[in-house]
């Protein structure tokens, strides 16, 4: 195991098998930046319907960064949360045969100007599928953003914004993410490899 030198993380240790791609500092920086450039959004939903503009977390990988990014974004707008599975519990990129959503409050979703905010956008059926039962619901618009956008020729969704991109296939850890359902709860984000890979930086 290694140890990492971020104070926020000076006591965890980060499996032999990740690789750095952002470290907590890097994910604040990009994190708060993208969250000053929804305001504009955020200012015009509200001038065109006369309500703040709604931001829906994708339970339960988008917790740590729809927090952050709201606490960022310079207008007012108003939580809410969803959950969806499109993969499989306890392994990593194993797809589910379906999509499962599930909204905390359909009801509200008609006449508004939704934000979808995920952990990543990968195949894209997640925000896809997301973004359709939100349109049957009657929102005036969706809108995605998520903190790690992978860069796929046959994604089905592309997200207005992202805090970082990346066209490799490995795996996203940390903020998040997770590995085989653990270690969720780290601030910065790495790549999955194998023990040989652990000290390589990502191309």
């Amino acid at each position: 195991m290694k140890h990492t030198h971020d104070s926020r993380i000076a006591c965890r240790q980060i499996p032999d098998h990740w690789i750095p791609f952002a470290s907590a500092a890097e994910v604040r920086r990009q994190v708060n930046q993208l969250g000053m450039t929804l305001g504009p959004w955020a200012e015009a939903a509200r001038a065109q319907s006369g309500r703040q503009a709604l931001a829906l977390c994708v339970l339960r990988g988008g917790v740590f960064f729809f927090s952050d990014l709201l606490m960022a974004c310079p207008v007012t707008v108003e939580p809410a949360f969803c959950r969806c599975r499109s993969y499989e519990a306890n392994v990593n990129g194993v797809a589910a045969a379906t999509v499962e959503v599930g909204l905390e409050d359909p009801g509200s979703i008609a006449g508004r100007h939704v934000l979808v905010v995920d952990d990543i956008c990968d195949s894209g059926r997640t925000l896809e599928a997301l973004t359709r039962r939100l349109e049957e619901l009657g929102a005036a618009e969706v809108v995605t953003a998520v903190c790690v956008h992978r860069i796929r020729p046959d994604s089905r969704h592309q997200p207005r914004w992202s805090a970082f991109s990346h066209e490799g296939p490995e795996w996203f850890a940390g903020y998040g993410m997770e590995d085989a359902n653990h270690c969720m709860n780290f601030p910065g984000l790495y790549l999955l490899g194998t023990p040989d890979e652990a000290d390589q930086s990502p191309s």
